[in-house]
């Protein structure tokens, strides 16, 4: 299959002399026009290499091949023409019609050479054809993987209304968010992540999922939130330090009671605490440490702060607030606070999507040129 070749040219005695030259080397087949190539490429294709004449009446070579190119994308197309025709045919090879021109007469070597190579270009462009295929259907597998890992439905917690949502500039990514429950009775807590892996795309989805793992089977042996971080980090450390790679992070905790808020952030920005009440936005902030993965034996503060209802956090990722429009303005975070004062009263999930939607009309007609992630937690007792 790989090497069926149709020969197009109005000179029966020329295709007789192909027929004879390629005979029992290569499976042959000839026209005398292009209306009757297209008909054999319809029917009996696929071909490796379609080799036309340029001179034939009704359709010249460069129009017929302009319409292989069509029918028939994987089809190597060669040009046989005189010289007199050679400012047409360069043109065409420069449009990208054709592969190679051939100026007659052609010596058997140099046509034999020519379908040669065409046939191996053809044989490779079917191989990266598939494997194109099959990598865009890994992806695809991936992303839902990926997703599925993300929370499925807010929690139901009594006094805490809460939402996340993450958005990715590749088919999957590096951030990542997550909200469980860890301990029992009156010693049950809420657990809130944000992660930002370096760069985007299939290698930071899967740092993600790891430093997910890792912080979940952490969280359920118990223990300060400082350790938990710290005892990922030196996991992460382990496995990658040496690709270069990092993960900044945001751990926050709310007590049972929802009474107060402790969080530890690994290289993370600050998350945004607005009350209602006062109207003021305040940081979540603390030494920041370094991010996860880039230092073994790196140590991390915790810190701690009252909650009140009516209270507002949001914790998100740079791809938000360093997000450029086409004038090269960052969305900020001034903006994603008046985004936030101004749908205050709505739930949690709305507040999300607000956000989101509002970065894309900010950054329209453009897209995210970085993964994106908000979540939002509003304390209602």
């Amino acid at each position: 299959m790989h090497n069926r070749v149709l020969f197009v040219d109005d000179d029966p005695k020329i295709l007789a002399a192909l027929r004879r030259q390629f005979r029992k080397k290569i499976d042959v087949e000839t026209v005398p026009s292009g209306a009757d190539g297209l008909d054999a490429i319809r029917t009996h294709g696929p071909f490796s290499v379609v080799v036309t004449d340029y001179c034939m009446p009704e359709m010249n070579g460069i129009e017929f091949l302009k319409q292989v190119q069509k029918i028939a994308p994987e089809t190597v197309r060669v040009l046989l023409t005189g010289s007199a025709d050679l400012g047409a045919a360069i043109q065409a090879v420069n449009q990208g019609n054709i592969f190679r021109f051939l100026t007659k007469p052609c010596s058997p070597e140099v046509l034999t050479e020519a379908l040669l190579e065409s046939m191996q270009r053809y044989r490779r462009s079917k191989k990266e054809r598939k494997f194109n295929e099959r990598t865009r259907r890994w992806l695809t597998e991936a992303m839902h993987i990926q997703q599925s890992m993300m929370p499925r439905a807010r929690p139901g917690v009594d006094g805490l209304d809460i939402a996340g949502h993450s958005i990715y500039c590749d088919q999957t990514g590096g951030d990542y968010y997550d909200f469980f429950e860890v301990g029992c009775g009156a010693q049950r807590r809420m657990s809130i992540v944000v992660g930002d892996v370096s760069d985007h795309g299939l290698p930071s989805a899967l740092l993600m999922t790891s430093a997910r793992a890792f912080l979940r089977e952490s969280a359920t042996r118990g223990g300060s939130i400082a350790s938990i971080v710290g005892g990922v980090n030196c996991q992460l450390s382990r496995d990658i330090q040496a690709s270069g790679r990092f993960m900044t992070l945001f751990y926050a905790e709310i007590d049972h009671a929802v009474e107060s808020i402790r969080w530890v952030r690994a290289g993370h920005d600050p998350a945004i605490l607005y009350d209602t009440h006062s109207g003021r936005f305040e940081e979540l902030a603390g030494q920041g440490g370094l991010p996860l993965g880039v230092f073994e034996e790196a140590v991390y503060g915790e810190y701690q702060r009252g909650l009140a209802p009516g209270q507002i956090i949001v914790i998100g990722t740079d791809g938000i607030w360093e997000a450029r429009d086409d004038h090269g303005m960052m969305f900020g975070k001034q903006m994603l606070q008046k985004v936030i004062r101004e749908h205050a009263e709505s739930s949690s999930a709305q507040i999300v999507q607000q956000v989101l939607e509002s970065l894309k009309q900010f950054i329209f007609p453009l897209s995210l040129q970085d993964d994106a992630t908000l979540v939002v937690v509003k304390v209602q007792r």
